[in-house]
């Protein structure tokens, strides 16, 4: 599944809920979860690619001490999602603070994913972006170096 693009400011209620954006929702499915991701950004992570992260995880040794710890502290960061009767979710304190996230948020499509950030940390990791370099990173996923 990659059908996740575009981006949608939102913010924070005074119950830390926010909206997924109905463009997401057909996609994203009822059962989603949240998970800490790199950068200080939170993943929305549908089912399906969840399930490919820990189908992943398979040839992992339960006797390798190192591997097992990572992968007890990822899926003990991941959060499974229960929207209300009006289609909010709770944005978790833990997952919250991790993110740096006050009231203003970016929500952002990133293929088989989405991506939730604070607005200042989005707008400080955009700025100045140069789409050549953008491009560039593109053409080389999947080659060899």
């Amino acid at each position: 599944m990659y059908s996740f693009n575009g981006r949608f400011n939102n913010r924070l209620d005074d119950k830390n809920r926010i909206r997924i954006p109905a463009k997401f929702k057909a996609d994203l499915g009822a059962d989603y979860k949240l998970a800490f991701a790199p950068g200080n950004c939170i993943y929305v992570l549908p089912q399906s690619e969840y399930r490919k992260i820990l189908d992943g995880f398979g040839e992992s040794s339960y006797f390798n001490v190192e591997q097992q710890e990572a992968i007890a502290a990822f899926t003990g960061s991941v959060y499974d999602v229960t929207e209300d009767n009006q289609g909010r979710i709770v944005l978790p304190a833990e997952l919250k603070e991790y993110a740096h996230i006050d009231k203003e948020i970016v929500i952002t499509g990133a293929a088989s994913y989405l991506r939730i950030e604070a607005a200042e940390q989005f707008s400080k990791r955009t700025a100045g972006m140069n789409m050549a370099d953008v491009f560039a990173k593109l053409n080389a996923i999947g080659k060899k170096e």
